[in-house]
């Protein structure tokens, strides 16, 4: 496979797994509800919890940030995939590029905002998630490798956050 092939075909990729995954951190950004069932359940669980009323002052900047970012994110990535699956590698790797640069900058804006955070399970899974947009942002890491951050985020915003 040649390298041109070979970066088409890892944009494609990466702009697939993107997608599915970032979608599951959607749950905070989608006004018309959750994203999938385990999410609506995590929401249910959420609106029972006596932890929603805790009054967690960084909860509006970073759903903020999060519909801010999320759709600009994704379209980026998806940019990157339909210019990989057309052949068009340098296409790709502009849109990776954009993807990347949006990242950093969420990363950018979100780092203050963590610092203003209480609740030691939202700090964590913040935490985790900006460091995950940082490697991304600077092609340490795939976006795959935020799988597991922009969940558990979710999952926690869900609970602390009303």
């Amino acid at each position: 496979m040649t390298t041109g092939r070979y970066e088409a075909v890892r944009i494609f990729m990466v702009a697939g797994v993107a997608a599915a995954v970032l979608a599951l951190g959607a749950g905070c950004a989608d006004e018309g509800g959750a994203t999938d069932a385990g999410v609506s359940a995590a929401a249910t669980t959420a609106a029972a919890s006596p932890s929603v009323a805790s009054g967690e002052a960084a909860c509006e900047p970073i759903k903020a940030l999060q519909v801010q970012y999320f759709d600009k994110v994704i379209a980026a990535l998806q940019k990157a995939g339909q210019a990989a699956q057309s052949g068009d590698s340098a296409g790709g790797a502009a849109a990776l590029a954009d993807a990347r640069k949006l990242a950093t900058e969420w990363a950018g804006k979100l780092e203050p905002v963590a610092g203003q955070v209480s609740d030691p399970d939202l700090r964590s899974a913040v935490s985790q998630f900006l460091g995950q947009l940082k490697q991304f942002g600077t092609g340490q890491a795939n976006i795959a490798q935020i799988q597991t951050a922009a969940p558990a985020l979710t999952s926690v915003l869900l609970k602390v956050c009303p």
